[in-house]
């Protein structure tokens, strides 16, 4: 992982810029804890900079705060706010500029932006001050932030196979793992120890993994339990049709390029791992293939993607065109 910006309250300007808006805010934070270390209590400003112009934000920056405090003015939108300004394009850029060679000393001006696009201003902003692009966390990255994260601010031990399994239900937004970290804090209280069992019991499965059950019920091929299930994650567990309808007809499909792998001489274990067959759920499809031929699982692949667009087009009820998919898909594999 990237190292942390360090903020001094002798930045006067700082640019922060991308998609986490975890990160935005803890480092906001940061910057604002430097600056009342050096001048007490701060006076902060927040402008959105998709509807202000360039003369209210120089005019806050340069205006003295009553009470003689030191202050903080944030544009978010920064992107937006240097964008085309009147006749001149680079009218707000080159202000910007300018006002980075000379920034008056009762203030610190700090530009937050998901997107950015580096420039003569970003020279000049790094030498009052910073320019931090926030991290991109990929997977591994997260997981090794939720543990991290969890000891610093929570005073509590994930295990790495916890951190892992809160990181595959809730994704990789640092906002909503840090929420469902405070909630298993305070679940285990007064244990420090967070197992891969509470995250289990406290953090549900997400939509994406509801949806894939109804893959594992129609591999039984058992109609009324999958009529049962597929109600269940229409009416009560409120999963979009199209999510549910994706899943059904990519079962279809990895079963059909299951059955033709084997047809071409390909081995289970090379199978498993182009089509990243798992568990149990695997086993079952890689037992499907090897049962029905790659012409019954073509076809049954062929008339999946047909009540698809059937269902996409308005032409089949959604509903409707799911149960008599699931129906279709539990006779051709029984």
């Amino acid at each position: 992982m990237a190292k942390q910006p360090k903020f001094t309250s002798s930045m006067r300007m700082i640019i922060l810029h991308g998609k986490e808006p975890f990160l935005m805010s803890r480092y906001t934070c940061d910057l604002e804890k430097a600056l009342e270390a050096e001048f007490g209590e701060i006076d902060q400003v927040c402008f959105d900079g998709e509807s202000i112009d360039l003369a209210s934000v120089l005019d806050e920056v340069r205006t003295f705060d009553l009470l003689m405090r030191h202050k903080l003015v944030i544009v978010d939108h920064a992107d937006a706010f240097l964008a085309s300004k009147g006749s001149d394009t680079k009218q707000t850029r080159k202000a910007m500029e300018r006002y980075a060679e000379s920034p008056v000393s009762s203030a610190t001006l700090l530009l937050r932006a998901t997107t950015w696009r580096p420039g003569k201003l970003d020279k000049a902003v790094a030498k009052i001050g910073l320019v931090y692009k926030l991290q991109n966390y990929n997977e591994t990255d997260t997981m090794r932030w939720c543990v991290a994260r969890c000891e610093k601010e929570y005073g509590c031990v994930l295990h790495s196979q916890g951190a892992q399994l809160l990181v595959q239900r809730i994704g990789l937004s640092l906002t909503r793992l840090d929420s469902e970290l405070g909630k298993l804090s305070a679940k285990v209280a007064p244990e420090t120890t967070i197992e891969k069992s509470d995250v289990v019991e406290m953090v549900g499965l997400s939509r994406e993994e509801q949806a894939w059950e109804i893959q594992s019920i129609l591999l039984t091929g058992n109609e009324k339990a999958s009529l049962t299930k597929l109600g269940e994650l229409l009416d009560i567990s409120k999963q979009p049709r199209e999510l549910l309808m994706w899943s059904v007809v990519d079962l279809t499909r990895r079963l059909s390029a299951a059955s033709t792998m084997f047809d071409n001489g390909q081995s289970s274990g090379d199978i498993r791992k182009t089509l990243k067959l798992f568990g149990d759920g695997g086993n079952r499809m890689l037992s499907v293939a090897k049962q029905k031929t790659s012409k019954q699982l073509a076809e049954l692949f062929t008339e999946a993607v047909a009540v698809d667009a059937r269902t996409r087009s308005g032409t089949l009820d959604g509903r409707r065109g799911l149960e008599a998919l699931s129906l279709r898909v539990c006779r051709g594999i029984r």
